[in-house]
């Protein structure tokens, strides 16, 4: 498959430490509800 990097501006420098804290972090809470929350949003799942 192909791979995507996509810039991360400055305006979203918040937005990307929020999940990657949510995503990455030790709240397993937080990161299975973010994942219940957005899963019929996701389109493209690298695995």
């Amino acid at each position: 498959g192909t791979r995507t990097l996509l810039s991360v501006k400055l305006d979203d420098a918040g937005e990307a430490d929020r999940l990657f804290s949510i995503l990455m972090g030790s709240d397993v809470e937080k990161r299975r509800n973010f994942i219940r929350d957005h899963a019929l949003e996701v389109q493209n799942l690298d695995i």
